[in-house]
């Protein structure tokens, strides 16, 4: 582990920004992207609606993503194209409060539908050029400490928002909703700005290189280097299987608990505020975890606790049963996400990194994309309870092929006793 007085100046000035602009980003973003399923729902969504509300934006807003990083690769300063998508992302949402109620009742979730992917496919144009900045700002040796700290901070703000959300919601409708989109369309630009004055460490852009042979032929070519690259090749395949599984039900859940449950919406921020507090508190824990014994050890032991989510919804008696749901989806998903995004960095080469996300993101909008539709459809057939346990069942096979077929640079084995929070490990260290 890197001590801190080994890092420049400078870059601890980069870390702390980017933590500030994180937290900005994140709080316009737990305002109100949570709850554009129940906005969808007031206006009279059906769940094949549902479905198609995160089907259509990780569809469209991913297949861009090859492109992005191509661009993104050619840039001097990698972060114009991360600004413009981030201002153009975060005002599509005073289009969200206004632009609906134009048109007639019958058109409106179709409208909500368009202007979730309009806002998806701008957020998603700077991510493959923003993941490689990361790569660069943090240093290998304390990512998973940084991130931790990071998402401590970042998901400390969402329980922030979430709670004002809650209170936001108790509005008359569309005024709750109306007061929502704006103040996250506020906070998202100062995100924006902020994100503007952090200073990174940026590889050469590459030269437009002369045309030589097709499209088609360079297509090819390039698919070898990526299957070349064992790690990343097989994290992928187990990615797209893991998100097919998690997105066949999780917008559903929301349906369930307000349909079948008869739940109150205003309860759905509450839970967001419970599963992001259990974040908060499990950060440095998971952390200090993946920087000793490697990411997939804290993403195997993470991801059979996500398998148990869907379940649990499968079991769920009442109205309140959701409450420990989230926590135990806080908890895991906190672990989870830091460790793969880290792994992510890890498995994908120095040179070319940029595209390298691309390709991952935009097989993933696609997994991202079928799981919604497939749930979705298949619950106005079959029920909503059937797709809960085919997402376990996916989620399995996701979790034991990644098992089977990535590795990454841990070397230490986990124990049982070593996610014991008060177990000490010999050489673990405390964090940055």
């Amino acid at each position: 582990m890197i001590p801190g007085s080994a890092i420049k100046k400078d870059t601890k000035k980069a870390m702390e920004l980017n933590t500030v602009e994180g937290a900005f980003a994140v709080a316009a973003d737990n305002l109100a992207a949570p709850y554009l399923g129940l906005f969808a729902l007031a206006l009279g969504a059906t769940p094949s609606q549902i479905g198609m509300l995160t089907a259509f934006p990780n569809f469209l807003g991913n297949i861009l993503q090859i492109p992005s990083a191509l661009l993104a690769e050619r840039l001097k300063d990698k972060r114009k194209l991360i600004i413009v998508g981030g201002i153009l992302n975060r005002s599509s949402w005073i289009l969200m409060a206004f632009l609906p109620f134009l048109f007639a009742p019958e058109r409106r979730v179709s409208i909500v539908i368009l202007l979730a992917t309009f806002r998806f496919m701008t957020a998603n144009l700077g991510v493959p050029a923003w993941t490689a900045l990361q790569a660069n700002l943090i240093p290998k040796s304390i990512r998973g400490a940084y991130y931790a700290n990071r998402n401590m901070v970042l998901n400390t703000c969402a329980v922030l928002a979430t709670l004002l959300a809650n209170l936001l919601l108790r509005l008359e409708f569309p005024t709750s909703y109306r007061v929502i989109f704006l103040l996250t369309t506020v906070l998202g630009l100062l995100s924006v700005y902020i994100f503007s004055k952090i200073l990174f460490e940026q590889s050469a852009p590459k030269a437009k290189q002369a045309s030589k042979g097709s499209y088609l032929k360079k297509m090819k070519a390039f698919a070898r280097d990526i299957s070349s690259q064992k790690d990343f090749s097989n994290y992928v395949v187990s990615a797209i299987v893991w998100n097919l599984g998690i997105q066949v039900s999780s917008p559903l859940f929301v349906v369930f608990f307000v349909e079948d449950l008869g739940g109150p919406a205003g309860h759905w921020a509450l839970f967001a505020a419970v599963n992001l507090a259990s974040m908060v508190l499990i950060q440095r824990y998971w952390g200090r975890l993946a920087d000793y014994f490697g990411q997939k050890s804290v993403m195997m032991v993470a991801g059979l606790g996500i398998i148990s989510i869907p379940l649990f919804w499968w079991i769920t008696p009442n109205t309140w049963f959701p409450f420990i749901i989230h926590v135990i989806n806080g908890v895991f998903w906190g672990g989870y996400n830091l460790a793969a995004f880290n792994l992510l960095l890890e498995v994908t080469p120095d040179d070319n990194r940029s595209v390298y996300v691309g390709v991952y993101n935009t097989m993933m909008g696609v997994a991202t994309a079928v799981g919604p539709l497939v749930g979705g459809f298949a619950a106005e057939v079959v029920g909503l309870k059937p797709i809960f346990l085919v997402s376990a069942a996916v989620r399995a096979l996701a979790l034991y092929l990644f098992y089977r077929n990535v590795t990454d640079s841990g070397t230490r084995r986990m124990r049982i006793r070593d996610l014991m929070p008060g177990h000490k490990t010999r050489g673990m260290g405390s964090g940055v």
